[in-house]
């Protein structure tokens, strides 16, 4: 871990590992997922079957405390 990392703000720290929850769901999680393999999610929200609202409302909702 770097020195910079250390002085962030725990709010930006968040933030950074939120990012990296998007890319595990949208890309790295998919890699070896039979059921949903990379872009499916992409190719659902293009087909209309979900939209990012809805994916996120979801987020939001599991992360309610």
């Amino acid at each position: 871990m770097t020195n910079d990392y250390k002085k962030k703000p725990r709010r930006q720290k968040i933030l950074d590992v939120v990012s990296d929850l998007a890319g595990t769901f949208l890309y790295y999680g998919r890699k070896e997922d039979e059921d949903l393999p990379r872009g499916a999610v992409e190719e659902a929200i293009a087909a209309g079957e979900i939209t990012v609202d809805e994916i996120m409302a979801h987020f939001r909702k599991e992360c309610d405390l």
